[in-house]
């Protein structure tokens, strides 16, 4: 609900400022039963929420533009506003930052920088299949059809430009456009949308080494990486001006692709290297500090497996503070399994499973060193050895007890409540005890130590102050360590990043793994109760809307080489699976376009293969080694 409210405040503030009068937000015949119990209760969760603000009936937009409308340029030049403002490369914006954006062109230089994929008027253009419906409907007066793809991928963009010239203020256009100077067919395909016009069927040519635009069909996500890393070894064979910083690897789900990444990119021998980087994770993913930290408090609200507990233990920073090294950690893995510790601290925590906890398992260890074989062959105090360590492997020992005493205190002490600055406190210090001070991580711990600190605010600021419990603070620390604002960066490598983070930015080779049917447009229902949904507006953003142009917007930004896989076969018995609908929608536009015979489905077919590279299971099939009269000479693995 928190979230619903917040985007009425965005795109729609008049739906607000009527509950805040106590006024229906919708026109009665509108909305149906449930929907006007919906918005009775949001309703008086908005005034709930208005009673505890300072400025009660006022949004903040609204006392900002009325403040800076009186002012001159001495008065805003003294607040510090600046007398030009540029906003650039936008995907969306909300009616209400359009609005202040409006406003304040009164008294400063607004301007505006937008992608537009075609240079004519667009903004009456539906797909053909949509224009048949609202012709059966007799709403499809003024409407026409042009570009199959911008029509059905533009509509955000559509809306937004559109967006941009409504209003009573004059707007001064300013319009630069350039086709693309390339003979390929996504030079065709870019050309077309930037005039407006269809790729007539049949009227591509596909040369033999034209392959600007592939469909990369394979066994796994992995089996996508490694298909990926040989392609791009081939555009660099190829092509000796291309560089990594040419590139952009764009995945469905970074999350889940990283360490696949690092699996495939990052454990290719020397000769076959490719400088690359992750961009654009979480805090909790790219920060070797806020992970350990994050895994901590995980931990601490969970049972302490064995398995998690160790995988804290392994992570660079957590080992270097107690003085582990690989071998030492491998060590400690095996004296885990050999002394059966499962799961929990104490045997006091661990009911009947007490023998199988950490307690028990270092009784054991110590006593496995103390005793020496002695120990295995009966038992002592109700005990038997275990794993038998000997010799220096008691400074390891020694380590591992202190890493499990240090989580013992850290969990008493995080598991009670806190008011904010007692979780500042308490933080902090399970920053020193797990992490240090090494000036190796001195970056990462200023931002963690930072984001612990706004996270104090934060609460303070909430006017919370009975005590909290983690249950509560972990969620708004993992929040502010993975603020999605961060986005992605490009470097001067081969960068891997999630979709939207570098949307429009030009690349020579443009790469998106993981089109799979169900992962890409994204298919998250709004909540039921969200009248946004309900009733939508132009401009409002709606997810599988904005993935699809995002589509488009990735598609026009690969300039030489658009590269798209997806998980088309079950590793398991080699079934089909389908891709994504957008690439489906792709090719079924471009094979068309390719086609000797447009009308033959058997050509059709024939063109949508020759757009589609389908690959074996392994990377070193027979398949990919055979003389080259004998297989698809786009089949190429450098796994010899």
């Amino acid at each position: 609900s928190a979230r619903v409210i917040d985007h009425y405040r965005t795109y729609r503030p008049r739906w607000l400022a009527a509950s805040s009068e106590r006024r229906p937000a919708r026109a009665g015949r509108a909305a149906n039963d449930t929907q006007r119990a919906d918005e009775a209760w949001q309703g008086e969760l908005w005034r709930r929420i208005q009673a505890d603000m300072p400025q009660r009936r006022e949004h903040p937009a609204a006392a900002f533009l009325r403040a800076v409308g009186g002012m001159d340029a001495a008065q805003l030049a003294a607040v510090g506003l600046p007398q030009r403002i540029h906003v650039v490369a936008l995907p969306a914006l909300p009616p209400l930052y359009l609005d202040m954006l409006r406003e304040l062109a009164r008294v400063v230089d607004v301007q505006l920088h937008t992608l537009n994929p075609c240079r004519e008027y667009w903004f009456d253009v539906v797909d053909a299949r949509r224009l048949s419906w609202l012709a059966a409907r007799q709403a499809d007066m003024f409407l026409d059809t042009g570009n199959r793809l911008l029509a059905a991928w533009g509509r955000q963009t559509q809306a937004h430009i559109d967006q941009l010239f409504e209003g009573e203020h004059a707007v001064q256009e300013e319009a630069a456009f350039a086709p693309h100077p390339g003979g390929h067919l996504l030079a065709k395909v870019h050309n077309a949308i930037l005039d407006l016009v269809e790729l007539e069927p049949g009227s591509v040519a596909l040369a033999p080494a034209d392959r600007s635009i592939e469909v990369h069909v394979c066994h796994s996500r992995t089996r996508e990486l490694e298909v990926l890393h040989d392609r791009l070894l081939g555009l660099f064979a190829a092509d000796p001006a291309l560089r990594p910083e040419d590139i952009v690897v764009l995945a469905a789900d970074l999350e889940g692709t990283a360490p696949l990444v690092e699996a495939v990119f990052g454990t290719a021998p020397p000769a076959r290297r490719i400088p690359w980087r992750i961009t654009g994770l979480g805090g909790t993913r790219e920060n070797a500090v806020a992970r350990a930290l994050d895994a901590l408090l995980a931990l601490v609200g969970g049972r302490f497996p064995a398995s998690r507990v160790f995988d804290l233990l392994q992570q660079e920073v957590v080992a270097a503070r107690f003085g582990l090294d690989v071998a030492a950690l491998e060590t400690v893995h095996e004296w885990m399994r050999l002394a059966g510790i499962r799961w929990g601290l104490r045997a006091a925590d661990a009911g009947s499973a007490a023998p199988h906890t950490l307690e028990e398992g270092l009784h054991r260890l110590f006593l496995a060193w103390a005793a020496g074989d002695a120990a295995a062959r009966a038992p002592f105090a109700g005990r038997v050895g275990a794993a038998h360590p000997e010799g220096g492997e008691a400074l390891a020992l020694g380590r591992f007890w202190r890493y499990v005493e240090t989580l013992r205190g850290l969990r008493d002490n995080l598991l009670r409540e806190h008011d904010a600055p007692g979780w500042q406190r308490s933080l902090n210090e399970a920053l020193d005890r797990l992490v240090g001070d090494d000036p190796r991580w001195a970056e990462e711990l200023r931002e963690v130590r930072g984001a612990l600190a706004t996270l104090a605010a934060n609460i303070a600021a909430a006017g919370l102050d009975s005590p909290l419990p983690l249950q509560v603070v972990q969620p708004a620390l993992a929040a502010l360590l993975d603020d999605p604002a961060r986005g992605g960066v490009p470097g001067g490598a081969l960068t891997f990043s999630a979709l939207p983070a570098l949307r429009g930015l030009p690349y020579k080779v443009v790469a998106i793994v993981g089109l799979d049917q169900h992962a890409f447009p994204g298919s998250a229902r709004a909540d039921e109760f969200d009248l946004l949904a309900a009733f939508p507006h132009k401009g409002d953003r709606q997810r599988r809307e904005d993935d699809r142009n995002l589509f488009l917007d990735l598609l026009l930004s690969a300039r030489e080489v658009l590269h798209l896989s997806y998980t088309g076969r079950s590793v398991r018995d080699g079934a089909p699976l389908p891709p994504s609908v957008l690439v489906d929608e792709l090719l079924d536009v471009l094979a068309e376009a390719c086609a000797a015979d447009p009308a033959d489905p058997a050509a059709l077919a024939a063109a949508r293969r020759r757009l589609t590279v389908e690959h074996p299971r392994q990377a070193f099939t027979a398949d990919y080694f055979l003389p080259d009269a004998a297989r698809d000479p786009r089949l190429v693995s450098y796994h010899e």
